[in-house]
């Protein structure tokens, strides 16, 4: 009788945990190392009846728990996957922008291989400039020759559409600087001339600044 409390009891406090998931202050109830709710992280951002806020504190709590407890969050990463792939395909910029950011912690994982391609498609697709943003930082950690020849492709198509629409707003120089900033981390060639494009084009001085920054880096290199 009592091994079955303790196995039904967690089951409906998760269940609990779920039904009030539309209340996103329910998971503060969730802590930085406790990964007993992993699945419930992951069902609140695939579920359509859960808020938008409720999904992007999920989001942020799925990339806090791997960040803290990397060696056993390993075990459920690919949960983690479904979870961060599901948030990019949201409609809503805020979920896709959490998604963006939790993927920066997954650089040394068994997903990286999945999730770099997902993270540079979606940046490839994207115009908000937030999302753009979040999806150029996270995707700037992922270094090996492999990821950058999935990254550098996406981060250029992005700076060929902002040289080819002019978007000088706040939010959009800022998502510029970082696409910028990525494309110096690469280190690729063929950055180059996109990127002597930038300092020729009408965008500020500070996004001028990251892009010849960049054009520096890739000639030491």
């Amino acid at each position: 009788m009592r091994l079955a409390l303790k196995i039904i009891l967690p089951l409906l406090a998760s269940g609990a945990l779920f039904a009030d998931s539309a209340r996103p202050e329910i998971l503060d109830r969730i802590r930085d190392y406790d990964m007993r709710h992993s699945d419930l992280l992951v069902k609140i951002v695939r579920d359509p009846e859960t808020l938008r806020y409720a999904k992007v504190r999920a989001l942020e709590k799925i990339s806090v728990i791997y960040r803290q407890s990397k060696a056993e969050a390993e075990m459920v990463a690919p949960r983690y996957f479904e979870g961060i792939t599901a948030g990019l395909a949201h409609k809503s910029p805020d979920v896709r922008e959490a998604a963006c950011a939790a993927g920066i912690v997954f650089k040394d994982s068994q997903i990286a291989p999945f999730l770099v391609p997902a993270l540079a498609k979606t940046l490839k697709e994207e115009n908000h400039p937030l999302v753009i943003y979040a999806c150029a930082h996270s995707l700037s950690v992922y270094t090996k020759e492999q990821e950058s020849a999935i990254i550098v492709p996406a981060l250029l198509a992005k700076v060929d559409k902002y040289l080819t629409e002019f978007n000088d707003d706040a939010d959009n120089e800022k998502a510029l600087r970082e696409v910028c900033h990525a494309l110096g981390v690469m280190k690729a060639r063929r950055s180059f001339i996109p990127l002597l494009k930038v300092l020729q084009s009408r965008y500020d001085e500070d996004v001028k600044e990251v892009a010849q920054e960049s054009i520096q880096a890739i000639r030491v290199h």
